[in-house]
């Protein structure tokens, strides 16, 4: 049933494949801005996670390749085409927007969730919407950028030298 709600719109939907090439292009600029900004050490200061410049470089590096990969395969299954714009969402509204507001203090990463991010994965719903991709599948999607999300956060932890991990 999870592949028959990943196909269902497969022969319907028209909706732009280049904003598909452009959540990609801004996940490799994102991870950049991260990198280039210091997101390693903010993230040792605010939660004690210290990872690695290879964990950092090389996890990156096979998420842009995945996202470089999901739009290649355009619109071809639509849930598994939304998985990226729905974790860029999520990861920039609750791991860059939310926390430089909450926090008062700016988030590496936070520009390019704030121009690229937001905008275009945004997009990628509405013109999946547009285009009569199914509900199911834009949901399954969403869940799944969200699962994508604490699967990296979580794996980030698990394979970092934080403190508190290692000590258990």
């Amino acid at each position: 049933m999870l592949c028959a709600t990943m196909r269902s719109d497969s022969r319907k939907s028209r909706a732009p494949v280049w904003v598909l090439w452009v959540v990609a292009i801004s996940f490799a600029l994102h991870a950049s801005e991260e990198y280039f900004t210091g997101w390693q050490s903010w993230a040792l200061q605010i939660s004690g996670i210290v990872v690695p410049t290879s964990l950092f470089i090389s996890a990156n590096f096979v998420a842009v390749v995945a996202a470089f990969a999901v739009a290649w395969n355009g619109w071809k299954w639509p849930a598994v085409s939304l998985i990226f714009p729905a974790a860029t969402l999520v990861n920039g509204i609750f791991f860059h927007i939310l926390p430089t507001i909450a926090m008062r203090r700016v988030s590496p990463g936070v520009y390019t969730a704030s121009l690229l991010y937001l905008p275009f994965s945004s997009y990628a719903f509405f013109a999946a919407w547009r285009n009569r991709v199914s509900r199911k599948s834009m949901a399954l999607a969403f869940l799944l950028g969200v699962v994508l999300n604490c699967a990296v956060v979580l794996g980030v932890w698990f394979m970092s030298d934080t403190p508190l991990r290692t000590a258990l």
